[in-house]
């Protein structure tokens, strides 16, 4: 097996600290907080830092979060809470499939807001009108073009903020009803998200539950939540070294693959995301050469990509989806890793475009 000489893929790392948290939960937080006995205590103490913690650090109120084991549950609950079929509902044609299946259950009038060129919502071709509902992508997790809301918008308008692929990168607007996350976005572990909902009297459980009290099921894995916040309280990047590096890759591969293509602008984009497209090739052959010398890359769309569907947010661009390749830049990535993917990447183009 050849080793991995650096790991490019959308999945970091879980943060050492975290995982030395994750190890200690399980000794400590293994209790049930909402059971009474010194152990549930001493969980539900545990649990309430992490909640003070995370919710700080994301700019929300405690009140205002609930946590889920499933990031595709999260989804569902911070959009599927304000949906009514006399409601319009618009959403992102680079929305993740997990958004668009709730879409698509609405039973009212549903309206796609397409991307602009560098894979940002052009608003400016769809007039958003009152009594509705906006789905809105914070960043997406393929270009990594950040989206702003416009300056008017009906003052009844509902808005899920879908921040899973953003995290902690970008703040809310400041205008939000509800939004998701998801806890690999600041290097913590998977099987845990965040939806937070600003108002509950705006938002409905659209699952069955047995209490009015309860605004979800809050079934999740306590030393995660406990992994999560430890993460989040650690998360740092150098983001001008990131957007550097990102630069670097940028240059190398235009200069040596004039045909080459880059989805979306770096200066209006989250630094540590890049997608390319190869005329010629096939994203999975490149990805299976990089394999081959020790780099992981992505490839296909980024919520369907263990199949290697092509990119419906490529496509909403405008631009070709065979021949794609996705790269991450995570906040250890060194030079050497950098310089090592540029030499390996234009290797493994060049060998197929003169196929």
């Amino acid at each position: 097996m050849v080793p991995v000489t650096g790991n490019f893929q959308a999945e970091t790392a879980l943060n050492p600290l975290a995982q030395e948290a994750l190890l200690a939960a399980f000794d400590s937080g293994w209790a049930d907080p909402k059971k009474i006995g010194q152990n549930p205590s001493k969980a539900a103490i545990l649990r309430n830092n992490a909640l003070e913690s995370i919710s700080h650090r994301l700019g929300l109120g405690v009140d205002q979060i609930e946590i889920t084991g499933e990031v595709g549950l999260s989804y569902f609950l911070s959009l599927a809470g304000f949906l009514n079929p006399e409601k319009n509902l618009y959403f992102g044609a680079g929305d993740r499939s997990g958004v668009i299946a709730t879409v698509r259950s609405h039973i009212g009038v549903i309206k796609e807001i397409p991307l602009r060129e560098d894979g940002r919502l052009d608003f400016g071709r769809v007039a958003i009108e009152a009594n509705s509902i906006l789905a809105l992508q914070l960043a997406n997790g393929e270009s990594g073009a950040i989206n702003s809301l416009p300056e008017q918008l009906p003052k009844d308008l509902l808005i899920a903020i879908d921040a899973t692929a953003s995290g902690s990168r970008v703040a809310l607007p400041a205008r939000w009803d509800s939004a998701a996350f998801d806890s690999r976005a600041w290097g913590g572990p998977a099987g845990l998200a965040i939806v937070a909902i600003a108002n509950s009297a705006q938002w409905k459980n659209p699952l069955p539950h047995i209490s009015s009290v309860r605004r979800t099921y809050g079934t999740y894995s306590l030393p995660l939540l406990l992994a999560s916040a430890v993460a989040l309280e650690n998360f740092e990047e150098d983001t001008d070294l990131i957007r550097n590096q990102n630069k670097k890759i940028r240059s190398a591969i235009t200069t040596a693959v004039p045909n080459a293509l880059i989805a979306g602008d770096l200066d209006k984009s989250m630094p540590h995301l890049l997608s390319m497209i190869f005329p010629g090739t096939n994203g999975e052959e490149i990805l299976r050469a990089l394999a081959t010398k020790g780099f992981a890359v992505d490839s296909g769309s980024a919520c369907t990509a263990m199949n290697l569907q092509p990119s419906h947010v490529l496509a909403a661009m405008g631009l070709p989806t065979n021949g794609n390749i996705r790269i991450a830049i995570h906040p250890k990535t060194s030079e050497s890793e950098i310089n090592g993917l540029i030499t390996a990447l234009l290797d493994a183009v060049q060998s197929l475009q003169q196929k």
